[in-house]
């Protein structure tokens, strides 16, 4: 079976992949591994679970540059947690799926689609804080979600050519909060 850091490596060769795309490779990979064809479902549950821990990344067909990219509904670059690992046998499976490279995207649509849902991950955590602060919610648990939206921030910052701008900003106010919440 394709692993999360077999499909992230071929996103990051592919730069552009779809769906059908990923199906097509896991199965030419399952043959000339003599594997069993995998199963729909897994593959959409792996993508789904990269697309979690943000080894993958979900754009929009209009964020395509190329017509030579793929036309589907969904489509996926390797996120900003991503460390691939590219299946010796790709350079063949690409060669028979007749792969044609130069695929690129819009950065601009890639970031705004990710900032929305960052502020309202921002907007849950400020409410959190809220909630530690009057005793409703351990601040402990204020304290791990803000942890791993820091850390996710980080991971899109670093990632997306231009950051992520405000961002940064609401995080320090957050943490300011919280460290007098702790205070108290």
């Amino acid at each position: 079976m394709l692993t999360t850091e077999e499909l992230s490596g071929i996103v990051e060769v592919m730069v552009v992949v779809s769906e059908e795309e990923i199906i097509d490779i896991a199965q030419e990979l399952a043959y000339l591994r003599d594997d069993e064809t995998p199963d729909l479902e897994d593959l959409r549950q792996l993508i789904t679970s990269a697309m979690k821990i943000h080894w993958l990344e979900p754009i929009p067909s209009t964020a395509v540059f190329n017509s030579n990219s793929p036309q589907s509904s969904m489509l996926y670059i390797a996120g900003s947690a991503s460390f691939g690992t590219v299946p010796p046998e790709l350079s063949e499976i690409m060669d028979t799926i007749e792969f044609e490279g130069c695929r690129s995207f819009d950065w601009g649509m890639v970031t705004s689609n990710i900032i929305p849902d960052m502020s309202r991950k921002l907007d849950r955590l400020e409410s959190l804080v809220e909630d530690a602060a009057s005793g409703a919610v351990v601040v402990e648990k204020a304290e791990t979600k803000y942890s791993e939206l820091f850390n996710l921030y980080y991971d899109y910052d670093f990632w997306l050519p231009d950051g992520l701008p405000g961002v940064g900003g609401r995080l320090e106010d957050i943490s300011q909060r919280l460290k007098e919440i702790k205070k108290h």
